[in-house]
């Protein structure tokens, strides 16, 4: 008797120091979880090509945006199971080339292109270091001359892939992003159409389009 009361006692004691120790685990838990994510990044832009008709501010011809380096930074804010918010920021300092019809291809100028869109990221898989990932977002793209000329707001957008890799600190990791980022522009060519009220005039719109491969480190919080 005096031995079954001896390990009921024990029982009780062992239950009630779980029971203690459970709010503090859990605060622990919740401590040490990620709430958001920065991640400076560098990388490489292409594309970036708008056609132009003997119509419009230019001979008829090619605008093109050179192809070189860009930098900028992704702040993640983490939801639900590898989902996360995210606002992005891009610049590329590059040079702007037209390539006239029949002609030869002339510098214009320096030519900086800058995007500032949020949107959101959804990986995939259970591996607590690789996180594959989908990503997309909405924004503006700014067009911006080095010379003596007013810069462009536009609405843009894009579409992406990557991978995250966390090391074991979870707290440290390399992110590598795979996108494409679109942006109507007005065409500088017109149409005409008519109905019953009457007839209109429409400027028509062409998509600078331009891919990007990145590479950052990821700081977790």
């Amino acid at each position: 008797m005096v031995r079954c009361s001896s390990v009921i006692r024990s029982a009780i004691a062992g239950l009630a120091f779980w029971l203690a120790a459970s709010p503090a685990q859990a605060q622990l838990t919740e401590v040490s979880e990620k709430r958001f994510e920065i991640t400076p990044y560098a990388g490489y832009n292409w594309g970036g090509a708008f056609s132009t008709s003997a119509g419009s501010a230019f001979p008829a011809g090619e605008l093109r945006l050179k192809d070189n380096f860009s930098w900028g930074g992704i702040i993640s804010f983490l939801y639900g199971y590898n989902g996360a918010v995210e606002l992005t920021y891009l610049r590329q300092d590059t040079d702007i080339e037209f390539d006239p019809v029949g002609g030869t291809s002339k510098t214009l100028g320096g030519f900086a292109v800058n995007y500032i869109q949020i949107g959101g990221r959804q990986g995939f898989g259970h591996s607590e270091k690789f996180h594959p990932f989908i990503d997309g977002s909405l924004g503006i793209g700014i067009f911006d001359p080095k010379a003596d000329v007013n810069s462009a707001t536009r609405f843009s957008w894009s579409l992406g892939t990557g991978a995250i890799y966390m090391f074991s600190s979870q707290r440290v990791g390399l992110r590598t992003d795979l996108k494409l980022w679109v942006t109507p522009v007005p065409s500088g060519t017109y149409g005409t159409w008519c109905d019953f009220y009457g007839c209109f005039v429409t400027e028509g719109t062409a998509w600078v389009t331009q891919g990007q491969i990145t590479g950052g480190l990821v700081f977790a919080f």
